[in-house]
């Protein structure tokens, strides 16, 4: 299953939807909810790690982390299995990413850091950033 497949942007049933392309690409078909959630979460993570060797390949560099802010830094079992598939860091959090990123940028403005790193060294300080290994 991949998870960028247009078929998954608005299905009527997601549980069917997903089951079905499981079934069609001759993959085991997941019966229990948990089975469901660990093909999805799976199939994020791998295209996660695709999608940051594409961006490595256009940057012409490597990153050895990623930082996954908001909702998304709450997601354990992702942020592990990100890990595993892209063979970095997870850096996950802070959670109230948007209103950070706002009154940062506005304390950049005013002065208040120097430098955009000056002000990722405290925000990383300031809030609880949890580190997930491969």
């Amino acid at each position: 299953m991949y998870a960028n497949d247009e078929r998954f942007l608005a299905p009527e049933n997601m549980t069917e939807e997903v089951k079905a392309a499981c079934r069609e690409s001759g993959q085991p078909v997941p019966e229990t909810l948990g089975e469901i959630a660990t093909i999805i979460y799976t199939s994020l993570a791998e295209c996660y790690a695709k999608t940051a060797k594409e961006l490595e390949e256009m940057a012409g560099r490597t990153f050895s982390r990623i930082h996954i802010v908001g909702g998304g830094a709450n997601a354990e079992y992702l942020n592990e299995l990100t890990a595993q598939a892209t063979k970095k860091e997870i850096h996950a959090g802070p959670t109230e990413a948007t209103a950070i990123g706002n009154l940062t940028a506005q304390m950049l403005k005013a002065g208040e850091f120097s430098k955009v790193e000056e002000a990722r060294d405290v925000i990383h300080e300031s809030f609880d950033i949890k580190v997930y290994q491969a």
